[in-house]
């Protein structure tokens, strides 16, 4: 099984980055003409020169590179001659710099690039939500050289898995360390924010609230049980995967710090975690460009005056720090076992099922009560201010 990686722009990581089994690394602009999956303010602000070094250094490390324009909606501006253009300068450049695949959410983009661009091989992003065998030759039929499935829809569905594997010829890939909210309802306005936060010159001026992320946060908190339900796949389980003939893995994601990305990456290679399964996530308490890149941008990202109170919103601050929980990896030997032999849990109601519930009542800890409740009513004052209106007042 190979491993799709992500990278923070650091030079040292493709030096340590196991290549046994991590043959390509991915990442984009903070902002560009398209947009991403990420909201552009946790990204580092990286010029295009340090782009070009970067994809050319990824190579003389005989590892691939993948740029993402994985932006879920281009807010119309395909449909005019300046976007037009831009698309095609930001493609142009792409391609001249090196890059040898494009990952894309949009069907027209996916068009667009292998009827321009053909080079390029392109990658169908979790972001498009592909969660059947039908969507799924949707996408294989106008080009698609790799699909990566819905990550909180799909992981868990072995008999979906099989059918997709069955069906399609095009390469199969899943998100093995994201802890999204099961059937997340936030996935897609999720995507359009982060979409249009991340895209050049959009009405928004370059602001916005992560609701979504607040919100998903605070209900894994209340309920540590949705830790369980989300699509994260063990690095021990790999294996009910390969037999299948899934051909390949992404970790995320690219706000870690180098460290943290060669260890998980490490721990998929080798098969074996030991400890807190929320160590194999992204977490914001370790996040490496809020600490270390262009903090002055970053700053000014936050200075509202005439759009939010400055004052409500800088209590987002609070929203950062340790859990307090813990979830014993140990104690999740065995957990996929259940799907495998019960098939699709998404015609049960969980409160019917009660599996992850009672995993969950063994697995989950919380050390720290304290920081646990603290954290907890944090989030939940941020969010009052969120809905009532209080933060534009």
């Amino acid at each position: 099984m190979k491993i799709s990686a992500p990278t923070n722009w650091d030079f040292s990581l493709l030096e340590k980055i196991n290549k046994n089994e991590v043959d390509e690394i991915y990442a984009k602009l903070a902002r560009d003409a398209v947009g991403g999956g990420r909201i552009s303010f946790i990204l580092p602000y990286i010029t295009k020169k340090h782009v070009r070094k970067y994809v050319k250094k990824t190579h003389d490390h005989n590892l691939k590179f993948n740029y993402l324009l994985n932006g879920t909606c281009l807010g119309n501006m395909e449909w005019s001659r300046k976007g037009q253009n831009e698309i095609n300068r930001l493609l142009g450049w792409l391609n001249d710099i090196g890059v040898d695949s494009l990952t894309v959410s949009v069907p027209y983009l996916l068009q667009l690039i292998k009827a321009r661009f053909p080079r390029f091989s392109v990658s169908v992003s979790t972001q498009a939500g592909v969660s059947s065998v039908k969507e799924a030759k949707f996408w294989q039929d106008m080009g698609a050289d790799r699909i990566t499935l819905s990550v909180h829809r799909v992981n868990r569905d072995f008999r979906l898995l099989e059918s997709l594997k069955k069906n399609l010829k095009c390469e199969l890939q899943l998100i093995a360390n994201l802890h999204c909210l099961k059937s997340c309802p936030f996935w897609f306005y999720h995507g359009n924010i982060s979409s249009h936060d991340s895209q050049k010159g959009f009405f928004n001026k370059k602001f916005a609230i992560d609701y979504p992320f607040i919100m998903c946060s605070y209900l894994r908190l209340k309920d540590p049980s949705e830790f369980i339900r989300s699509g994260w796949i063990r690095p021990e389980d790999l294996h009910y995967y390969e037999k299948i003939g899934i051909e390949r893995i992404k970790l995320v994601n690219r706000t870690m710090s180098t460290d943290t990305i060669i260890r998980i990456s490490d721990a998929y290679v080798s098969r074996r975690h030991e400890g807190n399964l929320l160590d194999l996530f992204s977490d914001p308490t370790r996040t490496f460009v809020m600490r270390k890149r262009n903090t002055f941008r970053k700053l000014l990202y936050f200075l509202r005056p005439f759009s939010v109170n400055m004052y409500k919103l800088m209590e987002a601050r609070k929203l950062i720090g340790e859990t307090g929980l813990y979830i014993d990896h140990r104690a999740l030997d065995g957990f996929i076992e259940h799907f495998l032999k019960n098939g699709d849990c998404s015609i049960k109601s969980c409160q019917e099922c009660g599996y992850c519930s009672r995993t969950a009542g063994n697995a989950v800890k919380i050390l720290n009560t304290d920081s646990y409740n603290q954290l907890l009513k944090n989030y939940g004052k941020f969010l009052e201010s969120l809905i009532s209106g209080k933060i534009f007042s």
